[in-house]
């Protein structure tokens, strides 16, 4: 029973001690955090991972994450065999930032690389006004399924997400979120050049709840010029 107990303890320190262990203290104003990842290997760092999250003034621990497969990669001269290592603020695994426009940093929390064209994915969870964070499921979808993390216009308070397919083949589309945070899309705007010389514009804006279409076509070379 002893050799048991000893064997679990052996396990369980070496499984500690392959993890990596890394500090995100520049991606917040307001926190900071420690990462624990499952591999790294070379430059690139992936796999199941653990966030703890903390507050930069005080130093408090606040709340646990988790993620299926935290990856990004580490600068030249970085060295994760080496112990705690520090993440560059647009090096981290971690985005920051007010997404539904309520005066609170919320957190972006990679997780694979699901987007399109295999780009990079993220959950995404909204601050509470008791300072907890929960797991938004329409933000997390379009953090997943569109061209990486979606774009944050603050004077706006517009999210844009970006779709592709092919060369040819390029679609913004603009939400606006509600209290509740709810989305709605207000506007889009399709470029197809496809036919090669031509390129063909849908635009969609909702005006008075409605949204009007408008196709527009333009010499490729001159479009692309002007754009």
């Amino acid at each position: 029973m002893k050799k048991v107990f000893l064997f679990l303890i052996l396990l369980s320190s070496f499984q500690a001690m392959a993890q990596f262990k890394f500090l995100a203290n520049n991606s917040s104003n307001q926190y900071k955090a420690k990462i624990f990842v499952a591999d790294c290997d070379d430059d690139l760092c992936r796999g199941k991972a653990t966030i703890i999250l903390y507050d930069k003034i005080s130093g408090k621990e606040l709340e646990t994450f988790h993620s299926a497969d935290l990856d990004f990669s580490l600068a030249e001269k970085q060295d994760a065999k080496i112990g705690w290592l520090e993440l560059g603020k647009y090096q981290s695994p971690l985005i920051f930032g007010d997404f539904n426009f309520d005066g609170q940093e919320d957190m972006a929390i990679r997780n694979g690389s699901t987007g399109t064209y295999l780009s990079p994915s993220y959950d995404i969870y909204l601050a509470t006004k008791n300072n907890k964070f929960l797991l938004n499921k329409e933000l997390t979808k379009l953090a997943s399924e569109n061209l990486g993390m979606f774009e944050i216009d603050k004077k706006m308070k517009i999210l844009t997400t970006e779709q592709k397919d092919g060369c040819c083949y390029h679609k913004t589309i603009n939400y606006s979120i509600d209290a509740k945070n709810n989305l709605t899309e207000i506007s889009s705007i399709i470029e197809d050049s496809s036919l090669g010389d031509i390129v063909t514009v849908i635009t969609q804006k909702k005006v008075g709840g409605k949204m009007i279409k408008t196709i527009q076509r333009f010499k490729t070379a001159d479009y692309y010029k002007n754009n």
